[in-house]
């Protein structure tokens, strides 16, 4: 069966908790999943809710590799992958495939025009 063909339903945005120190804090990251999967909720992870940009990529594929290793099924997870670094991308988009999650969520390209950069600075001045 096509990956695409398995994507039903709704896939929440997954919150990412953090502790004190600033690391993630996996044991509740982990709970929160297991509780939306049980409520018939798929997994929307590392969007920009999740605070993608604020993770590396090990952290990343740590936390998916715990979420599959706690009994969840990638089936019901579309995780994030999109990066402003490029070879980041491609091995995120790699490992996500490689377990089998039913999606991945991508950002389109992006970049500052020169005009929207002008932009940014005059009103950081004012």
């Amino acid at each position: 069966m096509n990956k695409l063909n398995k994507l039903k339903g709704v896939f929440s945005p997954v919150l990412t908790p953090f502790n004190g120190d600033y690391t993630v804090d996996s044991d509740r990251f982990v709970k929160h999943c297991k509780w939306l999967i049980n409520q018939d909720v798929g997994l929307a992870i590392f969007g920009t809710n999740s605070e993608a940009t604020s993770l590396s990529v090990d952290e990343k594929i740590s936390l998916l590799d715990e979420l599959i290793g706690s009994g969840l099924s990638p089936e019901r997870m579309m995780p994030g992958v999109g990066s402003c670094s490029l070879p980041d991308t491609v091995r995120m988009t790699k490992h996500v495939v490689s377990v089998g999650c039913a999606g991945v969520l991508m950002l389109p390209p992006f970049y500052l025009k020169t005009l929207v950069m002008k932009v940014y600075i005059v009103i950081f001045l004012m």
